[in-house]
C-alpha cells in the first residue's frame, strides 16, 4: 500500500499541538483531559530542546527517538508517567495522521510501555473508624466526616468529590450525581450514616455563592489538593499511614465486595467502562476469604473425626 503524502507544508511541533488542542476542545473533551495533553506533550518539547532536537517536525520523528523519550520518563518519575506520555503522544499522532499532517503514524511502531500490575491496597474498617474518630468538631470536623464517608462510601475518584454540586445531591434518594471520566454521568447511591453526616455538614455550611459542595472555611472551593492535604493530616492523627483519596476509593471497593456487593454493580458505582480493573478487586476480596476461612474454618472443628492417611491404601 502507498503512502499518503502530506497535502500541505510540513507543520512544526508546537503547531503541530496547538492544532491538537484546538480539535480537543472543538471535540468538548473535558478540562482535565485537554490539561493532561497539554503537560505531557509540553514535557516531551522540553526534552527535545534538551536533546538538541528541536527543529524535529512531526513528520521527521522516529520510533527510536520516542522511545529514548519514553525510556527517559520511566527513569525520571515512573512506568505510570511514561504510559501517559505514550498516550498523549499516541493521541497527537493519531489526530496529524487523520489530518493528513505526517505521512504516517510514528505511533504504531512504539510499544506501549509496561506498568506493573500492583494489587490495591486498600484501608481496614478499623483504620476508617479511627479517622473518623479523629475528625474533630465544628464546621471543619463535619467537613472531613462528610468528606470521608462520601469516598469511603461511593468510591468517587478525587476529581469527581471535588466537583461535585450542591445540587447533585439527593438526600431524599440517597444519591449523588456524578461526572466522571469522558463527561459521563451516572447515579451513586450512598448509605444512612453518609446521609447523616451530609446532613450535619450542609447545616454547617449553610448558604453560600460556591455551588460546589465542600467549600474551605471561607466558603471559596475546596481544591483537589486541598482534599488530598486534609486527608493525610487525618491518617497522620489516626496513626494511619499512607492515606490518599484513591486508596479511599480502593477502601470503598473491597468493603464492597466483601459485604456482599457483586462485580457488575461495582463497576457501574467505580464508574469504570470495563470490568479489568474491577476484577482486580474481586481477587483482592478473594485472597481475603480464604484467609479468613483458613482462620475460622468451620469444618477445623471436627478435625479429631478425620484421620490422615499414612501411605497408599486400597480402595474399597
Amino acid at each position: 500500500m502507498r503512502s499518503r503524502a502530506i497535502t500541505a507544508a510540513p507543520v512544526t511541533f508546537d503547531e503541530a499541538i496547538r492544532r491538537f488542542l484546538s480539535a480537543c476542545e472543538a471535540r468538548n473533551l473535558s478540562p482535565r483531559t485537554i490539561q493532561f495533553y497539554t503537560e505531557r506533550l509540553r514535557v516531551f518539547c522540553a526534552w527535545l530542546d534538551a536533546e538538541r532536537l528541536p527543529a524535529v517536525a512531526p513528520h521527521d520523528l522516529t520510533a527510536s527517538t520516542v522511545r529514548a523519550f519514553l525510556a527517559r520518563e520511566r527513569e525520571r518519575t515512573s512506568p505510570a508517567t511514561a504510559r501517559h506520555a505514550h498516550a498523549a503522544l499516541s493521541a497527537l499522532f493519531g489526530f496529524l495522521a487523520r489530518e493528513q499532517a505526517v505521512v504516517r503514524n510514528v505511533m504504531r511502531d512504539v510499544e506501549k510501555p509496561r506498568t506493573p500490575r500492583r494489587i490495591p491496597s486498600p484501608l481496614t474498617a478499623d483504620e476508617v473508624g479511627r479517622m473518623l474518630a479523629t475528625c474533630g468538631k465544628g464546621f471543619t470536623g463535619s467537613r472531613l466526616t462528610a468528606l470521608l464517608l462520601v469516598m469511603v462510601d461511593t468510591g468517587l475518584r478525587l476529581s469527581e468529590v471535588c466537583d461535585l454540586r450542591c445540587e447533585d445531591v439527593s438526600l431524599a434518594e440517597h444519591t449523588l450525581r456524578v461526572m466522571g471520566k469522558g463527561s459521563k454521568e451516572r447515579i451513586v447511591p450512598f448509605g444512612q450514616a453518609t446521609k447523616t453526616a451530609l446532613l450535619d455538614y450542609l447545616a454547617r455550611r449553610g448558604e453560600s455563592a460556591q455551588v460546589r459542595l465542600f467549600v474551605t472555611v471561607y466558603g471559596d472551593l475546596l481544591s483537589p489538593r486541598q482534599v488530598y492535604q486534609i486527608l493525610k493530616d487525618c491518617g497522620r492523627r489516626a496513626g494511619v499511614n499512607g492515606v490518599h483519596p484513591h486508596r479511599l476509593r480502593h477502601t470503598f471497593a473491597l468493603l464492597y465486595l466483601q459485604r456482599g456487593g457483586d462485580a457488575f454493580t461495582l463497576q457501574r458505582a467505580l464508574g469504570h467502562s470495563s470490568l479489568e480493573m474491577t476484577r482486580r478487586y474481586c481477587a483482592v476480596a478473594d485472597a481475603d476469604l480464604r484467609e479468613a476461612h483458613r482462620r475460622a474454618s468451620p469444618g477445623d472443628l471436627f478435625a479429631a473425626h478425620v484421620k490422615p492417611t499414612t501411605g497408599r491404601r486400597r480402595l474399597r
